[in-house]
């Protein structure tokens, strides 16, 4: 039960949510977005289809908002194994999913209103196929490969080390980062990705809920298979 007025409970509520909500936002915004290969598809499809191509950049702008405190909330379980990796990984977490993601969907808003204003689209589509030519496009570029791709695999392999997720979730974690660079043919219009970080990050937030303040405030999940219980007092 939420109390405004208890801030380990406020916390606890307010991460075990976010854990659920962003990537749940962040899936459906994938859903909604009637995707589009390079940049004449991007283009096409947004004169096509505009209302859904917004809708879906605000849910995935809105999920890096949630995004936020359900990152920082996780290391409040990295006490004793693992703080090191996941301060790493939490930090490049939300480089590449908070600015990334809300600095691509931002993108699409912005070229939206070129298509719905009448520029011309294979100009349109040359920009969305190179994008544009600087050093600061090239950084915020790098800066969301590594941060989303890298900082998610170690946040991932630091949250089973110190034993806030079993190796499952984990696994899930990480293969949603890989389905990005693997899709599988025949199903690569399907939410994979997404949805196996909704999987993860989602059990963690259903944790974090049954978890009682005074866990919280230890940062010893509920035990489940062995977790949050026994761990070796060993920083790394």
């Amino acid at each position: 039960m939420l109390k405004i007025d208890g801030a380990d409970n406020f916390r606890r509520t307010l991460v075990g949510l976010c854990l659920i909500i962003a990537p749940l936002v962040l899936l459906l915004g994938n859903i909604i977005h009637p995707g589009g290969k390079g940049g004449a598809g991007l283009v096409n499809m947004m004169a096509e289809h505009p209302g859904r191509v917004e809708a879906a950049s605000l849910l995935i702008i809105f999920s890096s908002v949630f995004f936020v405190p359900a990152l920082v909330g996780l290391l409040y379980l990295l006490r004793d194994r693992g703080v090191v990796l996941g301060h790493i990984g939490v930090g490049l977490a939300l480089i590449g999913v908070v600015v990334g993601h809300a600095v691509w969907a931002g993108f699409q808003i912005v070229l939206l209103g070129f298509v719905q204003n009448g520029v011309d689209r294979g100009q349109l589509s040359a920009i969305a196929d190179s994008g544009p030519l600087n050093v600061g496009f090239v950084i915020v570029l790098l800066m969301f490969l590594v941060g989303f791709f890298v900082g998610l695999i170690i946040l991932a392999i630091s949250l089973w080390r110190g034993r806030a997720a079993p190796l499952w979730v984990a696994a899930c974690i990480i293969a949603a980062v890989v389905w990005d660079f693997i899709p599988l043919p025949g199903i690569a219009e399907v939410e994979i990705g997404p949805a196996l970080l909704f999987v993860g990050l989602g059990w963690i937030g259903l944790k974090v809920l049954r978890m009682s303040d005074a866990d919280w405030e230890r940062g010893n999940l509920p035990s489940s298979g062995g977790l949050g219980v026994g761990a070796q007092p060993r920083v790394q």
